[in-house]
C-alpha cells in the first residue's frame, strides 16, 4: 500500500468549498456528489477525519477534468 501526501492547506470543508468556487459549485451539489462519491469516483478527492469529510482541491479538479474526458469520449 503506498501513502500519498495531501496538503492540508488544499482540504476544504463542503461549506467552504462551495463558499470558494460559488459560480460553480452549491454545497447541495456537492453534497450530492459526495453522497455519490463510491459510485461517481470523487472517493479519492475526499479525506475524513473524525466526522467531518474533506474535500481536496487538487484531486476534486483531477475528478472533475477525467469525468469531463469520459464524457467527451
Amino acid at each position: 500500500m503506498t501513502t500519498q501526501t495531501i496538503d492540508l492547506n488544499d482540504l476544504y470543508s463542503v461549506a467552504d468549498y462551495a463558499e470558494r468556487y460559488p459560480r460553480i459549485l452549491s454545497q447541495h451539489m456537492l453534497r450530492y456528489q459526495l453522497r455519490n462519491r463510491d459510485e461517481n469516483g470523487l472517493g479519492a478527492a475526499c479525506v475524513r477525519i473524525g466526522k467531518r469529510l474533506l474535500i481536496s482541491d487538487t484531486r476534486y479538479q483531477q475528478w472533475l477534468a477525467k469525468a469531463q474526458e469520459q464524457a467527451v469520449a
